[in-house]
């Protein structure tokens, strides 16, 4: 880079440099652009999607030498990589630039004045809605002032020291082009961090460093207003198309039918990829729409209804975050900040989450209809690590409750990233509730309760063993069929009680492994059976807590929770569905019934 103040042409190698030092100086400022995060959703979370967008641009690429197939290179990985609002509408710039530089070796400043101002159209046919006062607006004047002054400058030093100034002029106009801003005296978050990542290529032609004429200030702010979303999830999918399935106009058609799910629409393609951002309440309505266009390759859904509700409330104090396992009313876990990491679920090629892509009416679905049995998986390092960043940016501390370590590895997948935050100092705890379901549901509830009462990280787990070595979960089948083909049985004992009708009551040993509880002909028999415990414990000692969770069959739930409220003399915590993988094993018309005993 030493030499690059001089340089007439670009290469690829100059334009990876140019990502390299860009993600350098936009992470560098990843802190103030998630604070100043208030449109389209204050998520808060900005700078960290930017940031890992540009991360992926610059360190994933091979490198060419030729400008049009290094930024081939860029855009495959940035399209593939890029998270959030702000990172797929730079990516889907800079599939623009990808686009318009098809047979370029090297680029002048006019070459690359084209280049630029070409790719902007590629923006917004991506964008469903563009509003002015973005990082897309900003994007369109830096294009327009490269095309209109690319003959007045003797150098891409100086050109793109002007161009750079030009975009940093459009950024500070952002603030009286959206009501939100204007209020808040802010400039656009991700219009930011798009001048960041120009000014971190403006340390190219200065061999790395950055002049005090080229530096912006972080602008001083109070948030007085923020956007408030009205859909749940911030959504994402990267799918490989099916062959001759998408045309010229697929793009506009997709759109259009996405409306009716959500707002905040980005649609780009390239060669048989396609990338979907939405805001969205059902994200597994979507996917099942998705499905008919291609494989899905990779998703990735953020809760940015609940984390909204946390920066309402100011970040700081601790954390709870629990797996899909866990059966809890949903609105429990908005209304006192639970955060939840998705298991997976493998359905023959279709990998999807547990209660944000899939639902029990969609997996009892397809399961008659799949080639292979599904399976779950636990998350994936990538996804643990992802959502742990985000949690420690929010909270002080942070307390994980997991599934069953003798059910799933997810235990062990979590802790691993735990310990490392350890090592760096963040106090984290990864607590095995050796329970599942509807249990292990009753344990994150108390936990959110104790966090409420003003206990700290190390007090709720101490409390939350107590808890622990006192739950149990039974669980009423309506078929042994799921069990069997799940693993829970064996297939030569579920043979024999098919063919008799017969019916375990499936349970969990105090380790937290599967076993059999007993057994009946008749699911109205292991009513009765469970019924029985249930009494018994209250003649032992009685019962802390208890929750009733049920597959598809709420007519049956609800009759559990009429003879278990007389015979305990309290409602439940919770009557709710069980997951998808719990379903998976139990399958349609199961009912569990989970108590914690005094």
């Amino acid at each position: 880079m030493g030499n690059a103040a001089h340089k007439e042409k670009i290469n690829g190698f100059d334009l990876m440099d140019w990502f390299v030092l860009g993600s350098e100086e936009v992470k560098a400022h990843k802190k103030h652009l998630n604070e100043i995060n208030v449109f389209p959703v204050a998520d808060g979370d900005t700078g960290t999607n930017l940031t890992s967008t540009l991360r992926a641009m610059a360190e994933l690429p091979r490198k060419k030498e030729a400008f049009h197939e290094m930024m081939e290179e860029i855009s495959d990985a940035g399209m593939a990589n890029a998270r959030g609002n702000s990172g797929i509408i730079f990516a889907s710039y800079v599939n623009g630039l990808a686009a318009e530089a098809a047979g370029y070796r090297e680029v002048d400043r006019q070459e690359f004045s084209r280049i630029a101002s070409g790719a902007v159209k590629y923006l917004y046919r991506a964008v469903e809605n563009p509003v002015k006062g973005t990082m897309i607006t900003v994007i369109s004047d830096w294009a327009k002032f490269l095309s209109a002054h690319h003959d007045q400058y003797k150098s891409f030093e100086d050109f793109f020291s002007a161009a750079f100034h030009a975009a940093g002029e459009s950024l500070q106009r952002t603030k009286s082009q959206m009501e939100i801003l204007r209020k808040n005296n802010i400039v656009d978050s991700g219009a930011e961090g798009f001048v960041r990542f120009l000014q971190g290529i403006t340390r190219f032609f200065q061999g790395g460093a950055i002049t005090r004429a080229e530096q912006i200030p972080e602008d001083d702010y109070q948030l007085h207003e923020e956007e408030i979303t009205e859909k749940r999830y911030c959504s994402e999918w990267y799918l490989e198309l099916k062959e001759g399935i998408w045309q010229e106009d697929s793009a506009d058609r997709l759109k259009m039918k996405l409306k009716v799910w959500g707002d905040s629409i980005i649609v780009m393609s390239r060669g048989n990829r396609l990338k979907v951002h939405l805001h969205t309440d059902n994200p597994h309505l979507v996917t099942e729409e998705l499905l008919t266009l291609g494989h899905v390759l990779s998703q990735k859904m953020d809760d940015m209804g609940l984390e909204t509700r946390v920066l309402s409330k100011g970040k700081g104090g601790l954390g709870i975050l629990t797996d899909s396992i866990a059966d809890i009313p949903e609105e429990y876990k908005i209304q006192h900040l639970v955060h939840t990491i998705p298991v997976g679920i493998q359905m023959d090629e279709e990998a999807y989450l547990d209660k944000q892509t899939i639902n029990l009416e969609q997996l009892f679905r397809y399961i008659p209809r799949a080639q292979i049995y599904p399976t779950s998986f636990q998350p994936e390092p990538a996804r643990i690590k992802a959502m742990l960043e985000k949690l420690q940016e929010l909270y002080d501390s942070l307390l994980i409750i997991s599934v069953s370590s003798k059910l799933s590895g997810t235990w062990q997948a979590l802790e691993a990233e735990a310990k490392s935050m350890r090592e760096k100092g963040y106090p984290v705890r990864v607590v095995d509730s050796r329970l599942n379901s509807g249990a292990q549901g009753l344990i994150v509830k108390r936990a959110a309760e104790l966090r409420e009462a003003g206990m700290n990280l190390e007090e709720i787990a101490a409390k939350l063993e107590e808890w622990i070595s006192k739950g149990r979960i039974y669980v009423c089948l309506e078929t042994i069929e799921y069990a069997v083909k799940g693993g829970r049985v064996s297939s030569t004992v579920g043979a024999i009680g098919m063919k008799v009708g017969l019916r375990p009551i499936m349970s969990l040993d105090e380790s937290g492994a599967g076993k059999t509880f007993g057994a009946a002909f008749s699911r109205k028999g292991i009513t009765g059976k469970i019924l029985k415990i249930i009494r018994k414990t209250m003649e032992n000692g009685g019962i802390e807590a208890y929750s009733i969770v049920h597959a598809r069959d709420p007519a049956l739930a609800e009759e559990y929770r009429e003879r278990l409220s007389r015979m305990i003399g309290k409602e439940p915590e919770f009557v709710t569905e069980i997951s998808s993988v719990v379903a998976i094993n139990s399958g349609i018309g199961a009912v569990a019934v989970s108590i914690i005993e005094k």
